[in-house]
């Protein structure tokens, strides 16, 4: 549901006399500068977009930062939640433990086109795809800026950076010395806590940390509980070392377990509308281990060595019980060839086993499977003019057991005319391998009861989608960008990128045989579809975002993004082409946002985030969901230097609203609901 126009202004109103009211209380204190000006945030080094540290300024790609003090401002609590500040990425909670995140387009629970990392490590789930976002977090506090690179990064980073790569980097341990208590409550965060020591060891520095938190339930469009709590505790260390000849090490490590729920719409042949609605239980719980060693060669060239291993179980009774062991080594080495080439390669390897054991509705078979990747790339940045032109060229090669081998190149090129104005343009090609699910799971999707529009026979149909011997395909993206980035002023700058995709080979299922089952009974038809690659795909659009100080202690934060997505079937089959209008009709057209950040006092802050995201679903799909737009507002107080006090409210602008429909695996359309919390920040 989307608010009335004297409603938002009414919020609006409210928020800036909050705002203005606590600026005049504070008369007496003069206002804070903020703590990053635009020059420095030009400055800022990234390393996601080319695996080597760049200011933001010189990178040719369409790049986002997310700083620590965005999403302490923002008020955020979960990841997702703090992804919705940049362009072009699309965030919609299905759930209070559930998100789809994408970029540039094909949004869903798992959102399969978008490769995430947490300091290198991919948390990418070979499942079904995607990010199970209710077991992948950390202790916000000790994030030091998210990186979120639009358009395909595969050459880079491999196979499923089809739309874009996210890096979650978190803060050297020296940064987070002594100790950190956070503790907060709310009618939505029910009560969260967490706790941080960092110290020093031998040549290097450490922490410890650890959280946990209790989250209550949305409620479905007719005010019934969603079932989607959340229950969560981790806890994690990182250490930095430096060791012989400059030689820099980390290690870091994770453990976590989650309890959440969710409601079903279970297909049941018995049941007179042809589902039946069954509460779930999923718990999940994991640990990694991660090292990561970096060195300077004698002849100035840098390498770097990273190896990780990962355990993960996730477990819901009467549907699944998966087990994955994740092993990844990552090598790459830099040197300068002459006075033009900053060449870049290196070799990659991931074996990944699981074991799956199935009941219900799903079915996977084999039980045990095991994925293996070997990857080798290069790239060469070549200076053609100094410091105004350059060209990046670069491959990856990959091969696995799924889909075999893949190339994946890349080429942009960089034109910086002036300290403050850079252009960019590349073509890059990236691939999307075949998840778990895709390739061995059979799922009852469906049932029609007897005599209901579609289905005239006497006997209920049970619509199941079956694997067979047709070998799938990697989905694939041929993408064109064009980028301008320029700082008008000291106080205001600029970013715009533009992208034209297109795409092949994209996942879809045809209708297969029909045969007659009497158990369960009643008696019943089962129509079958298989997975295959029929659908196309073309993208295009355009994201703007806008940095401006129009005072020292205000800072205004601008985006929209633009999408247009345009599918179509290869076969004509009815499955297909259904599925080619549910793609047409998940990612909305427009986005738009606006934050406001104020430092009232050297105690106080005020922070505004209003944001809009226009209708999803039409006439030619079974579901729409409205324009909304939301309003979140934060104030903080300082009452000593190491204590912060601060109120959130999340969601002002009506009681509840929907965001996004259940895909892949049955659930239940859930809507959001208005939220308030408290929280105590103690640093000592």
């Amino acid at each position: 549901m989307t608010a009335k126009p004297a409603t938002l202004t009414r919020a609006l109103a409210l928020a800036f006399a909050v705002g203005l009211a606590g600026h005049a209380t504070a008369q007496s204190l003069p206002p804070e500068e903020l703590d990053i000006s635009l020059e420095d945030l030009l400055r800022v080094e990234v390393t996601s977009a080319s695996r080597k540290s760049e200011r933001l300024h010189d990178v040719a790609a369409a790049v986002y930062v997310i700083s620590r003090e965005d999403i302490e401002r923002s008020g955020a609590t979960s990841i997702p939640e703090a992804l919705r500040m940049a362009p072009g990425v699309e965030v919609a909670r299905l759930a209070n433990n559930r998100w789809a995140v994408s970029v540039r387009g094909f949004n869903n629970r798992f959102g399969n086109k978008l490769l995430v990392l947490m300091d290198g490590r991919s948390i990418y789930s070979p499942l079904f795809s995607g990010v199970l976002w209710e077991n992948e977090d950390t202790l916000l506090e000790d994030i030091e800026r998210i990186e979120v690179i639009r358009g395909p990064g595969a050459a880079m980073w491999g196979a499923n950076a089809v739309n874009g790569v996210i890096n979650i980097i978190t803060r050297r341990p020296r940064d987070t010395q002594g100790n950190l208590l956070v503790a907060g409550a709310g009618n939505e965060e029910r009560g969260f806590a967490s706790f941080r020591h960092g110290g020093e060891a031998g040549d290097g520095h450490y922490r410890v940390w650890g959280k946990a938190f209790d989250r209550d339930t949305a409620v479905s469009g007719d005010g019934r509980s969603g079932n989607d709590y959340w229950r969560s505790g981790r806890v994690g260390f990182r250490g930095d070392w430096s060791v012989a000849s400059g030689q820099r090490v980390m290690l870091s490590g994770q453990a976590y377990s989650n309890d959440t729920g969710d409601r079903w719409r279970v297909p049941d042949v018995t049941a007179r509308q042809g589902v039946r609605l069954t509460d779930m239980q999923q718990t999940g719980k994991g640990a990694h281990l991660l090292g990561r060693s970096e060195w300077t060669l004698n002849d100035g060239s840098e390498a770097a060595l990273q190896a990780y291993v990962d355990y993960s179980q996730i477990d819901v009774p009467g549907a699944f019980k998966e087990d994955r062991t994740t092993i990844d080594m990552d090598f790459q080495h830099r040197l300068l060839v002459g006075e033009r080439h900053d060449v870049l390669w290196g070799l990659g390897y991931r074996y990944s086993g699981d074991r799956i054991a199935s009941a219900g509705i799903i079915s996977f078979q084999p039980d045990r499977r095991s994925f293996n990747l070997a990857s080798a790339f290069v790239h060469d940045d070549i200076t053609l003019l100094p410091n105004t032109l350059r060209m990046i060229l670069g491959v990856r090669f990959e091969t696995n057991n799924f889909t075999g081998y893949q190339p994946l190149p890349n080429a942009r090129l960089m034109w910086t005319p002036s300290d403050t104005q850079s252009v960019w343009g590349s073509v890059a090609r990236a691939v999307r391998t075949p998840s778990r699910g895709e390739l061995d799971a059979n799922i009852d999707l469906s049932v029609q009861p007897p005599g209901t529009p579609g289905n005239p026979s006497p006997l209920p149909i049970l619509t199941r989608n079956v694997q067979d011997d047709h070998e799938l395909k990697t989905e694939t993206v041929v993408a064109y960008e064009l980028g301008y980035r320029q700082r008008l002023a000291t106080n205001l700058a600029l970013d715009v990128a533009t992208f034209y995709n297109q795409y092949g080979d994209l996942r879809s299922a045809v209708l297969g045989a029909r045969s007659f089952e009497f158990s369960p009974p009643p008696p019943h038809i089962v129509q079958t579809i298989t997975p295959d690659n029929s659908i196309k795909a073309h993208t295009h659009g355009v994201e703007v975002s806008v940095d401006w100080s129009p005072l020292p202690w205000w800072r205004l934060q601008p985006i929209y993004s633009y999408l247009s997505l345009s599918t179509s079937s290869t076969s004509g089959d009815a499955v297909s082409v259904a599925n080619a209008q549910i793609f047409n009709s998940s990612d909305p057209q427009h986005q738009w946002s606006l934050r406001s950040s104020m430092s009232l006092t050297d105690r106080q802050q005020f922070d505004l985030w209003l944001r809009y995201v226009s209708k999803l679903g039409g006439r030619s799909v079974p579901f729409s969901i409205p324009a909304y737009t939301t309003l979140d507002l934060r104030y903080a107080w300082r009452p000593t230097r190491d204590l912060e006090l601060s109120l959130v409210g999340q969601n002002l602008l009506d009681n509840q609203h929907p965001e996004f429909v259940p895909s892949l695996l049955p659930g239940q359309a859930l809507e959001i609901e208005r939220g308030v919390y408290v929280k105590a920040n103690w640093q000592f």
